[in-house]
């Protein structure tokens, strides 16, 4: 698949104060910091124009992660996960936000960019697109002493950009669709899009004008989609992974994970889960 670009960094700065109303000035602080080490080079998979991130954008954005990808197949895995086994992008990093600073910061200090995210994604079966959770899983491990499978290969820093809410809209649009970067490639195609980035956009506008697109997600992709956005609306509601732990129980399934969609699946519904946050 494609690289993707480089608010890879601006994600893990949003996603790091997701349970929070923080300062806004303060999550810029932490956006640039993150830029230094996790910008990406590629024009090629970048997902809007150049410009230089302001504090009034971070502070009209706090929900900025939504439009990045969180879409592919997801790997079920126990609670507990061995040492050396695939984690699952609900075990990865912990909700907890001093926790999973720990687990990037750890990953970053180590040497270790966004591209090696991608491959020990592919090692561990991971979600690729959801490089946030590889890195706080790998930093994980680091911090337990572990040696991580590949060597690191930090990226190098290039112009950051900005994102309008409506741009947002339209990314969230299309990656809640259940569309990936590959079905972006083929639409940039067949609108003559120079960039798979930009036909992402287009794509977006026309979902939320209600047009049906000439190319179809994957159903797997869909139903990711769907699983992530009940998942999100679990923690949402203040749950956490031991609350899901203690559902998975109660509900007789088989992880974490499926407790999460099926909690937030009924929250969506409206109705009340037998345990409080």
């Amino acid at each position: 698949m494609t690289e993707q670009p480089h608010h890879d960094q601006l994600r893990e700065a949003f996603e790091s104060h997701e349970n929070n109303t923080p300062d806004p000035e303060a999550v810029y602080a932490r956006v640039q910091e993150l830029s230094v080490k996790y910008k990406r080079r590629r024009r090629g998979a970048q997902i809007a124009a150049g410009g230089v991130l302001g504090a009034g954008l971070i502070a009209g954005a706090i929900n900025l992660p939504a439009f990045l990808p969180a879409n592919n197949a997801v790997t079920n895995t126990a609670a507990g996960v061995p040492a050396g086994a695939p984690a699952s992008p609900s075990a990865a990093a912990s909700p907890d936000t001093s926790t999973r600073d720990a687990n990037l910061a750890a990953y970053s200090e180590a040497g270790y960019g966004y591209d090696d995210a991608g491959k020990l994604a592919r090692l561990w079966k991971m979600n690729g697109d959801d490089r946030l959770s590889v890195k706080a899983e790998a930093g994980r491990r680091l911090l337990l002493g572990e040696t991580l499978p590949i060597q690191p290969s930090p990226d190098e820093p290039v112009e950051e950009e900005t994102i309008s809410p409506t741009q947002e809209k339209q990314f969230r649009a299309f990656f809640n669709a259940g569309y990936t970067w590959d079905e972006a490639e083929k639409l940039a195609k067949i609108w003559k899009i120079a960039d798979p980035a930009d036909a992402k956009l287009e794509a977006g506008k026309r979902l939320l004008a209600g047009e049906t697109l000439p190319v179809k997600p994957k159903k797997e992709n869909v139903a990711a989609a769907l699983e992530n956005k009940r998942a999100e609306a679990f923690f949402e509601a203040g749950y956490d992974v031991d609350d899901a732990v203690k559902l998975a129980k109660l509900w007789k399934l088989k992880d974490a994970w499926g407790a999460k969609v099926e909690g937030g699946k009924r929250i969506l519904a409206g109705q009340t889960l037998p345990i409080q946050p």
